[in-house]
């Protein structure tokens, strides 16, 4: 089983995520106004980013289905042992399917709603398609535990796979910069897949060459950020030791992703106008059959919004 594992920036003496925030807060804004609501129009968004690669979501997701997963979740690394997960002094990562506790699964019930937000539209946008997959293989379920981080970042398209369009990232609390980890940003994006100079991390010069263009979003319980896979993006570490849980999906439309992406997944389509699951997929070697029904139960189970504005 692969887990995704992803480069953390080095220590760096002078300048390290707490160092910086004091020296420059205005890191901490939305300088280029980037953080969109439900009442936005999604070809706004859009072209929010295609220009700079990430774009903050504000209250597109239930808090109450947030806060639910980030207790399943903490209740499921009680009952783990070290070697359960890829895992080291700052935390682990896990494949969405693994987080489960008999037949209630953690991430399933986030899953469906993001299918069932406002955050779909925006998707079906970036992807030009309404026949998207959700790509398990690339999810993943993260439990951080805040450590002092020197500046560094990665792109997806070196680390997770260049095909793959772009991630949502969703935590399960409330960020504060300073008060936790989080995830920032350097926007605009980057045209192209950058020189690294080692573990795949672009490295803190890169960053402080950037300043004016840094980002470390305030996130609400119900916010979400989609990046593009070029997008420097990077784990922010205050060393506040507080336990931050997130999760991480990746999808693209259905009709560019490679054959070998697609065990685990989930495809999703419209009918009767909602985003719905259609069809899914695992196979005997990735144990996801139990996720992808306890998936589908909960997006069936889900009320149906709202409509957005305009629409």
């Amino acid at each position: 089983m692969t887990v995704l594992t992803f480069p953390t920036a080095r220590p760096n003496l002078q300048m390290n995520y707490t160092t910086l925030l004091e020296r420059h807060p205005e890191v901490a804004l939305d300088r280029h106004s980037l953080s969109f609501s439900d009442k936005s129009a999604v070809a706004e968004i859009g072209r929010a980013y295609a220009l700079f690669g990430a774009v903050l979501l504000e209250q597109a997701l239930p808090p109450a289905v947030l806060s639910a997963s980030a207790c399943a979740f903490r209740q499921y690394l009680q009952a783990q042992a070290p070697s359960a997960a890829t895992s080291d002094a700052r935390g682990s990562w896990h494949s969405p399917w693994l987080v489960r506790q008999g037949d209630h699964f953690a991430m399933a019930g986030v899953l469906a709603a993001v299918v069932r937000s406002w955050i779909w539209d925006v998707v079906e946008e970036m992807c030009q398609s309404a026949q998207i997959v959700l790509l398990l293989k690339f999810c993943t379920a993260r439990h951080n535990v805040d450590d002092t981080l020197g500046l560094g970042g990665h792109q997806d398209a070196k680390v997770v796979d260049a095909s793959v369009p772009l991630s949502l990232w969703i935590p399960l609390q409330e960020i504060v910069p300073g008060r936790c980890s989080g995830l920032g940003f350097v926007v605009p994006r980057a045209e192209r897949v950058l020189p690294t100079p080692s573990h795949d991390d672009v490295g803190a010069d890169y960053l402080l060459r950037e300043l004016g263009n840094l980002w470390l979003p305030h996130y609400a319980l119900g916010d979400a950020t989609i990046h593009s896979n070029l997008s420097v993006h990077f784990t922010t570490g205050f060393g506040t030791r507080t336990d931050r849980y997130s999760f991480e999906v990746r999808a693209m439309p259905r009709a560019s992703a490679p054959a070998h992406h697609l065990d685990p997944v989930l495809y999703v389509a419209r009918r009767n106008g909602l985003p719905t699951f259609v069809e899914a997929y695992s196979s005997i070697a990735k144990p996801a059959d139990g996720f992808l029904r306890a998936t589908q139960s909960a997006l069936a189970a889900m009320p149906i919004g709202q409509k957005r504005a305009g629409s």
